[in-house]
């Protein structure tokens, strides 16, 4: 007999009713066609109902390295640990030119081969043979949104005098992201308690530079410039940290006199990779880029580029075929880089 109902299904708590029963009463005719057996079972499934629906769930998050969902966002204000809400993606796309015209707020621009859908947030006129900024702001919150430059792009309206919709280098002014998954909201958590129960200050520096939204991962360096130099990597949640998110994590480190003279708020070094993937199926290479600038993203800092690993991101889209064709081995950066990938995607 189980020595406790937790996680058991129901056939293991009727089985140890049945032998509790047998010990109490001493009766044996509990077989499936009679009536006491009836009551075993009425009562196994009450038994079960509330294992499953109340005790169960409270056990299993009952200590922070197991909670998960609403659980967790409740050890999480504890400690005055916030979950980072999902966001939308804005930015400017570029725009050429052969004549006179304008794109109206409103107009959809599209990745091509995909559902990724950006609004242009506000009246754009432009002149004939020029380039110009497009305003734009993604239709749904998600780190999906946050796409690389060099991307087909196109417009759903016909725009007298548009030449072309490219979107280039850091075009990106706010970083698009999902609801922080409950992994990193655990280790903010974590880092959290160590910094005011074991007065840990790499731990503290880390807190309060990965609670800034767009902030990723960050890395605590003690550097020998001397006595407590430090140096803060931030990864954000697009790789590479614009200048003003670094300076965001500097103004909250300062909000909490936690800049001394020689703490230095710096971006990861760049390990460049060239990321060639060929494939054949119904998915487009838009679709296919995506996932793999998602997966590079979010290695972090030092994350391995493992083959395996991109390879298990496409199983849920039933390619024909897919082959990595470039980089031929896994890839691991310094523990103070990140790898910035280049990524073609070839559909053969």
């Amino acid at each position: 007999m189980n020595e406790s109902w937790i996680n058991k299904n129901e056939n293991e708590i009727r089985d140890d009713i049945v032998t509790i029963a047998k010990e109490e009463t001493k009766l044996s005719n509990f077989k499936s066609v009679g009536v006491l057996r009836g009551f075993i079972e009425t009562i196994a499934r009450i038994v079960f109902a509330i294992y499953s629906k109340a005790i169960n769930p409270i056990f299993n998050n009952a200590t922070l390295d197991n909670a998960t969902g609403f659980f967790l966002s409740l050890w999480g204000l504890m400690l005055g640990v916030v979950r980072k809400q999902a966001g939308k993606t804005s930015g400017t796309f570029s725009g050429k030119s052969y004549g006179d015209g304008s794109i109206s707020a409103g107009t959809w621009a599209v990745v091509e081969g995909t559902e990724l859908r950006y609004k242009v947030s506000e009246n754009v006129n432009f002149k004939a043979n020029t380039e110009f900024s497009i305003p734009v702001i993604a239709e749904h919150p998600g780190l999906e949104y946050n796409i690389g430059s060099g991307i087909s792009i196109r417009l759903t309206r016909v725009i007298n005098g548009l030449d072309s919709v490219s979107v280039e280098e850091d075009w990106i002014s706010t970083p698009g992201q999902d609801d922080e998954e409950d992994d990193l909201y655990r280790e903010r958590i974590k880092s959290r308690w160590r910094s005011q129960i074991l007065g840990d200050t790499k731990e503290v520096y880390r807190f309060y530079s990965e609670e800034v939204d767009g902030v990723r991962a960050a890395r605590i360096v003690r550097t020998p410039r001397g006595a407590g130099s430090t140096d803060v990597i931030i990864a954000a949640v697009t790789g590479q940290p614009s200048s003003e998110l670094l300076q965001a994590v500097r103004d909250n480190l300062r909000d909490h006199e936690l800049m001394a003279f020689d703490v230095k708020v710096k971006a990861p070094n760049i390990l460049p990779v060239e990321l060639r993937i060929e494939f054949s199926g119904d998915a487009s290479e838009g679709d296919v880029t995506i996932v793999a600038n998602s997966y590079v993203n979010n290695l972090g800092i030092g994350g391995r580029f493992k083959l395996a690993d991109l390879y298990k991101m496409y199983q849920p889209m039933n390619l024909k075929t897919i082959e990595i064709v470039s980089p031929e081995r896994d890839v691991q950066p310094d523990g103070d880089s990140i790898i910035e990938a280049t990524i073609t995607a070839v559909k053969v």
